[in-house]
């Protein structure tokens, strides 16, 4: 405890910023799995469309399973009157805001890994401030208080780079995540749209 109270109420900052960077991982971890964003049930119910008649069972199944991908699937399915240019218009809308689902608490890692950085040199430089107003006062005689206050106000940087790293790389791997997702939502959305629509694509051919 007294290592960090040393290196300056800036320290405690860091601290609050790592372990909300830590529980969002492990919540990001835990809710983009995909068993529970590509649900094996609502594949299930996507293959067995087969007709108009299907839709009544397929939009109640969505509804018991609860989740981005169902969501979408439910709005597909809904207003199936509509031509088919309205239709992928509509869905275009739905899967921008699907995305923000997934998408969820992941700007707190990318606030966290812009900010840490950034508290850490703030840190480093009040540290330094301080050392050369004790130098001011004792002269340069003191190397081992110089050396010693130099440590504490360097350690800020290292905790800050030590909080930054990790979060960007989860922000990275969980970005990236949510674009396969999303893009794989896509596909069975636009699968989904060929099964409906069949008797109209048949008919330009």
């Amino acid at each position: 405890m007294e290592w960090l109270i040393s290196a300056g109420p800036l320290m405690f900052t860091l601290l609050v910023c790592s372990v909300l960077s830590l529980a969002v991982i492990i919540e990001r971890a835990i809710n983009l799995r995909r068993d529970k964003i590509l649900r094996p049930e609502i594949i299930q119910t996507i293959e067995s469309i087969r007709s108009q008649e299907d839709i009544p069972f397929a939009i109640s199944k969505c509804e018991v399973i609860p989740g981005p991908f169902s969501n979408l699937l439910r709005r597909i399915l809904m207003n199936t009157h509509l031509p088919r240019e309205e239709k992928l218009f509509e869905i275009q809308a739905a899967g921008r805001q699907e995305m923000k689902a997934l998408e969820k608490r992941l700007w707190i890692l990318e606030l966290i890994y812009v900010v840490a950085p950034l508290l850490g040199l703030l840190g480093t430089v009040l540290g330094l401030e301080n050392i050369f107003g004790v130098i001011s006062e004792l002269g340069l005689g003191h190397a081992k208080a110089f050396s010693g206050g130099l440590a504490v106000a360097i350690r800020n940087t290292a905790v800050g780079l030590f909080v930054a790293i990790p979060s960007i790389i989860a922000y990275s791997y969980f970005d990236k995540k949510v674009d396969a997702f999303a893009l794989e939502m896509e596909e069975y959305a636009f699968h989904i749209i060929n099964k409906l629509y069949q008797s109209e694509n048949t008919g330009r051919k």
